[in-house]
């Protein structure tokens, strides 16, 4: 019996938003949570890898038209992996599971993008099976979740919604007690940080553990006087300057730069980010030009160039990557061939840095 699993990002399904609502969260972050990089990979590439590690034949990706700039290439690559650009997310969900059924897939993962969880897909299925339901959805203690597994030779129906609500109204639903976090905020973003680096949760960072929580990714660079308070994790190619003070479950993810004497505390600086001098972050999201308060609940867009910026080009950054893709990903859109203006690549400071005498701390 084939397994098969879709994984949809952008998209409403199954009764409940899967996406982020519109306004400053979404806005702060300029893409979906799922595909924002969390210690060094994206919830979408960590969730791929569960199912291929379950033993699923067939991963496809789903995604819509408008989100397509904001999938970048995976670290690992995945030989049954495909990443697919659709203008109707309901009408390919069922076309998959079609294609599925005919290709020998008789059971299938949909899942929500924004859902992460931990529990053992097998026994899921397993559950899923010997209920001998069309469709069979997951629930935690906070509710139901977009995570179902489906008869894909039941896929008859043209209207998603109709096919997943079998599992409404049907006596038998997996509870799952192992860990979830639905990313409907990005405080749900910076909890997913924490509970990584203070072990509450299976998923670990990227790079090299080189103290007891302390995570630094390849071709980070640190400068002697910086400190790294644990729990933290720096990012591949991030520079870290002078006097600077990374603390508190703080994620410094890919291509950043923290410039003198800023202090990083409980935040995350996503990818591509300038920090600039002198400055305390603290409990926020930090994304190009925008700052998200997680106190507040406000995104601020900083004008001042000194302050807070987009380091090189971000969109640049995502053209060359996204189209490497070398497991069946379509072509996607040729708006990734449009960079913006006015950003330019950070010059490299001719300051020395170093990993061995910084005083990282654990």
């Amino acid at each position: 019996m084939g397994l098969g699993a879709i994984v949809v990002i952008g998209a409403e399904f199954g009764g409940n938003r899967s996406t982020l609502p519109q306004g400053s969260e979404q806005e702060s972050l300029a893409a979906p949570l799922p595909c924002v990089e969390v210690m060094g990979r994206s919830v979408t590439e960590r969730t791929a890898e569960r199912f291929v590690r379950a033993g699923v034949e067939v991963v496809s990706v789903l995604l819509t038209t408008e989100l397509a700039h904001a999938v970048q290439a995976f670290c690992t690559s995945f030989e049954n992996l495909t990443v697919q650009v659709v203008s109707d997310i309901s009408s390919a969900v069922i076309q998959k599971c079609k294609d599925f059924s005919r290709g020998g897939i008789d059971q299938a993962f949909i899942v929500s993008a924004n859902v992460y969880t931990e529990t053992d897909l097998l026994d899921f299925f397993y559950f899923h099976r010997e209920a001998k339901q069309t469709a069979t959805r997951a629930y935690d203690s906070q509710g139901p979740l977009n995570l179902w597994v489906v008869d894909c030779a039941k896929a008859y129906h043209t209207d998603l919604r109709d096919f997943l609500a079998e599992a409404e109204g049907s006596p038998a639903a997996y509870f799952i007690r192992d860990y979830v976090n639905r990313l409907d905020h990005p405080r749900d973003l910076r909890r997913l940080v924490s509970d990584s680096l203070r072990g509450r949760c299976a998923m670990r960072p990227s790079g090299t553990e080189l103290k007891p929580g302390i995570w630094v990714d390849e071709g980070a660079e640190i400068h002697r006087k910086a400190r790294i308070v644990a729990p933290a994790y720096i990012g591949r190619g991030s520079q870290v300057m002078e006097d600077t003070l990374i603390t508190r479950c703080s994620n410094v993810e890919r291509g950043c730069f923290i410039d003198y004497g800023t202090v990083i505390e409980n935040s995350t600086i996503l990818a591509n980010t300038h920090i600039g001098i002198w400055l305390d972050v603290c409990h926020a999201v930090a994304n190009g030009n925008k700052l998200m308060s997680l106190s507040r609940n406000v995104t601020l867009e900083i004008a001042d160039r000194s302050i807070l910026r987009a380091k090189g080009s971000v969109r640049q950054d995502e053209r060359d990557t996204i189209l490497d893709f070398s497991y069946g990903t379509q072509p996607l859109d040729s708006d990734l061939n449009q960079q913006p203006e006015g950003l330019q690549n950070e010059p490299r400071t001719p300051e020395t840095w170093q990993f061995g005498a910084n005083p990282i701390q654990g």
